[in-house]
């Protein structure tokens, strides 16, 4: 089957037209249009240009704001100015609570990657039969990840939405800033980070069909063969314009299918007993089946082309439903035939940047939305899900064993973990449960990056994802341009977080010399500039400069006191939206838009509590670890019904880690003894006297404890009534005396015995006042033993108490061993990566080493010969060489020898005439 192609025009706009007759007279031919390409031989040349502008150091070492003597590591921009807003930027979450823009009870976004019949069965085949292709261009892992589908919660994915602004694509929370970044896509999808830039276009007949200086075609012949099989379904499906990916399918894969579409379970609060996803065991191929060879057959595709235009089909193919899906992901497009060719003929692209730059702009449609559900938005978000699961933790895992792509532990339908309204948006929201360091470099000491020849590619990708820069996407006729700024979320490179400026210039689309050179001043190399990569730590959520954190309190508001509250409550009951901001005539504007309605329960007690008048029951303000006042108040006697996890969305309660049990000790446990015995003969003086000091009412810490205790009112000291004077005439002073010192023992004792009643089981009282208190017992003539085996029998079960909390204490929670299991898991798939990378590398090191003794037998070979000939060629030279010199040395003809010559002629001329007349005979 042969194809012609033709360049022409439809309308204004440029055309390939493919025939199947030469004279192009065939009336099925196939138009695509054609536009100008930015990489390749008929693109434009444009100049490197660095806009923005490279640092020299990307980051800087400044003094701690906290008042101390230390200094900290901040991350640099270059296209940022020094001034930041302290006005609240736009989050989709805003708009909603102000009635601007509604959910309508549903989440769903174009692009997510969904079952197609046939394409798993595809893809198995393919990562059998061209491993070696894909080494080449490091994609194996990144393919692999699309042997999977990728679920979600939805009550997650819209608080995640939520949260989004599209003023600094960052994900907004109580702890401050978060995004994704280049390196986690390549971290989790195996996308790559440098490479040449994606284009997406239809090439023209020119480019498909000419050759270079070398007698080398201008692209991969396997392309033809793309072309091909789009023209032939075109023609035998009679649709003019489209190719479906089902179609594209079952034309290139003519196996068996054996994995049937995934169901969503019923019920989401069990984990499934299967992913009903592939088990992701590549398995060697056979040889080709004659029914696989058909394809072949009917595209008459050359032996040693086949794998790699097998190959480049799937590329294609993948690279519209699982990359690229930014527009029918139901449909191949022909744009992808040109990359799909190149990447299978060993031509690396960066991809991570192109898909940042789609997932970008998916996020900005959908929280600039009115109605998000409705956005249209297109873009991969799968990657979004995985990354939602790996860093906040959301997502049962699949499998623990490592694989070739990190996301593939977040497959599988029915694995995520499910939210109602309320828990996704303090999921989201209050980032307590994000891991900062799922992809941060774990080195014990601080490095120093240098952007040279000497840096390695995976150091340089990392160096690349730390500096600003603008994200770009060329997809056919859509350009995409957007702003992407590490340093608004540094801690995620652990670097300390500061008050990061805004934009200089806002760009989010551009000319095909601006996409191109944005992509080069990202990805560009070799600029001899230096960042410090601070060793690791686990303090990565308390690494912001004090002036941060007031200047994110001011710019956030209440968006995470009452906003979280607000949002859950609109999800349960949707609110009509508010077309316009103008009151209706005879109506005042409303003042607050935050209060919408109804209000769940907690939501109203924490507004009614913020109202209450000061004439109510007493009210202590709660302290967040920081020692920053909540901004609402608590009753007294409500205190115990209000949980830790309500209290906790207070924006200030996340920034730095809580205060252990025994660091929040109350100042009252550690009065001094010695005061109430100095008073002690005041008090019996005046057994009526109480002290004010054992009637306050105390919160315990509310980071320690998951309730409120309060102590209760103190018992007044036991007081003596003054006796009636007997009538005798006998004082009975020993008798009094005696009572006396009774009464003063027992109520000493009294004083013990209520301290020890009124202080946790977590406090012990110091033995020396213990036994200064029975000593003063003494001191009165009373045997305290009765009291010191009671007392002493307590404080002992104290301290074998607080001794196995101490030990219990050592060990590690849960949470703490998961998220050491998690830092692990990762930790062996770093290493598992690397280690299949060194394994291809040794591989590729062995075969250049045959290649290389086998090119030595060879050269000895020619070094034998060589030396053969170069005897020969010596003599020849040495006989040259005496031939020159009797060159030299012979005489030399002159003009007197010519002119001598020439008189001898002409007298021999003349001789000769006289000889006619000679007469010799007489």
């Amino acid at each position: 089957m042969t194809l012609f192609f033709k360049d022409s025009k439809i309308g204004e706009e440029s055309a390939l037209f493919i025939y199947r007759k030469k004279d192009g007279k065939d009336a099925k031919a196939t138009t695509l249009i054609v536009r100008p390409p930015i990489i390749g031989r008929f693109s434009e040349k444009w100049g490197r240009n660095s806009y923005p502008l490279h640092l020299s150091k990307w980051s800087q070492i400044v003094p701690s704001d906290g008042g101390s003597n230390l200094e900290t590591t901040i991350l640099l921009a270059s296209h940022h100015k020094n001034v930041a807003r302290s006005k609240p930027y736009n989050t989709l979450g805003r708009e909603i609570i102000a009635k601007r823009a509604d959910w309508d009870f549903s989440f769903s976004v174009n692009g997510g990657f969904s079952y197609f019949s046939l394409y798993w069965d595809w893809l198995e085949d393919v990562l059998s039969r061209c491993k070696h292709l894909l080494d080449v261009t490091h994609l194996y892992s990144a393919i692999f990840a699309s042997l999977f589908t990728y679920d979600y919660d939805e009550n997650l994915m819209k608080a995640f939405c939520e949260c989004w602004s599209s003023s600094t694509n960052t994900l907004h929370t109580s702890v401050g800033e978060i995004s994704i970044t280049p390196w986690d896509l390549f971290v989790l999808g195996g996308l790559p980070c440098t490479g040449a830039f994606y284009d997406e276009v239809v090439p023209n007949a020119q480019e498909l069909d000419g050759i270079n200086d070398q007698g080398r075609p201008y692209l991969p012949y396997s392309c033809r063969y793309l072309f091909l099989a789009y023209h032939h379904l075109q023609n035998r499906l009679k649709r003019q314009g489209k190719v479906s990916v089902r179609d594209w399918i079952t034309f290139w894969y003519r196996g068996n299918n054996k994995y049937p579409a995934p169901r969503k379970p019923a019920r989401r609060t069990t984990i499934p007993k299967c992913s009903q996803n592939p088990l992701g065991e590549i398995k060697e191929h056979g040889p080709w089946l004659d029914k696989e060879h058909g394809v072949f057959a009917d595209l008459q595709v050359e032996g040693d082309l086949k794998e790699e235009t097998y190959l480049s089909a799937l590329l294609s193919c993948w690279l519209c439903i699982f990359v690229f899906p930014i527009k029918d992901q139901n449909s191949i497009r022909p744009g992808t035939f040109k990359i799909a060719s190149s990447i299978a003929n060993g031509r690396s692209f960066g991809l991570a940047s192109p898909v940042l730059a789609s997932i970008y702009r998916g996020l900005n449609t959908i929280s600039s939305s009115p109605t998000p559900s409705k956005s249209g938005a297109s873009f991969a978000i799968h990657y979004v899900y995985a990354w939602v699961g790996h860093f906040f933790r959301s997502n049962r895992l699949t499998h623990d064993k490592p694989s070739d792509a990190l996301m593939t532990k977040y497959s599988g339908v029915g694995y995520a973990s499910p939210f109602n309204e309320f828990s996704a948006r303090k999921h989201i929201r209050n980032a307590t449960n994000f891991l900062w360091h799922r992809t941060a470099f774990k080195k014990n000491y601080d490095q120093t990056f240098i952007d040279n020849d000497r840096l390695s590619i995976q150091n340089f990708d990392y160096f690349m994802s730390l500096r600003s820069g603008y994200l770009s996407l060329r997809c056919e006729d859509q350009h995409i341009v957007e702003p992407y700024s590490p340093h608004r979320f540094s801690r995620r490179f652990g670097f300390h977080q500061d008050i990061p400026g805004d934009l200089k210039e806002e760009i989010h689309t551009g000319s095909l010399k601006d996409l191109c050179q944005f992509y080069q001043s990202f990805t560009r190399c070799n600029t001899d500039s230096k960042i410090l990569i601070s060793a690791f730590a686990t303090d990565f959520v308390s690494r912001v400069r004090h002036s941060y954190k007031q200047w994110w309190e001011r710019v956030c508001g209440n968006d995470f006191t009452k906003g979280t509250d607000l949002l859950a409550d609109i999800a349960s009951f949707p609110v009509k939206l508010v077309t316009s901001n103008k009151p209706q005539r005879g109506k005042r504007e409303l003042q607050d838009l935050y209060i919408p309605q109804p209000l769940s329960k907690f939501a109203r007690r924490r507004l009614e509590d913020g109202n209450h008048s000061k004439d109510s029951s007493q009210h202590n303000e709660v302290t967040c670890s920081q020692g920053t006042k909540s901004p609402f108040v608590v009753p007294v006697r409500d205190a115990i019904k209000i949980s830790e996890e309500e209290v906790c969305n207070d924006l200030g309660s996340n920034w730095r880690h809580s205060k252990s049990p025994m660091e929040g000790v109350d100042p009252e446990n550690s009065i001094n003894h010695a005061h109430l015995f100095a008073n002690s003969e005041s008090s019996i003086s005046k057994p009526s006297a109480k002290s004010s000091d054992l009637r306050r009412c105390k919160f315990a810490d509310v980071g320690t404890s998951s309730k409120f205790p309060i102590e209760t009112e103190r018992a007044p000291l036991p007081s003596l009534q003054p006796t009636k004077p007997p009538e005798v005439s006998v004082f009975q002073a020993k008798a009094h005396i005696s009572s006396v010192r009774r009464k003063g023992a027992s109520m000493l004792g009294d004083v013990l015995l209520n301290r020890l009643s009124n202080l946790s089981v977590d406090t012990i009282l110091p033995q020396a006042e213990v036994h200064e208190i029975y000593s003063g017992v003494e001191s009165f003539g009373v045997d305290p033993q009765h009291l010191r085996e009671n007392v002493d029998k307590y404080c002992e079960g104290i301290a074998d108490y607080l001794k196995m909390k101490e030990s219990l204490n050592k060990r590690p929670s849960p949470v703490i061993l998961s998220q050491r299991q998690t830092e692990v898991e990762f930790l062996l798939s770093e290493a598992s990566q690397k280690k299949a990378s060194l394994k291809t590398e040794l591989d590729a090191v062995k075969l250049r080493m045959v290649d290389l003794k086998t090119e030595l037998v060879q050269l000895e070979q020619s070094l034998s010969q060589i030396e053969t000939h170069q005897v020969e060629q010596d003599n020849i030279v040495q006989d040259l060489e005496e031939q020159l010199e009797e060159v030299k040395f012979a005489p030399v003809l002159e003009d007197q020898d010519i002119e001598a010559l020439e008189k001898i002629r002409v007298l021999l001329e003349d001789n000769r005439s006289s000889l006619k007349d000679l007469k010799w005979m007489s």
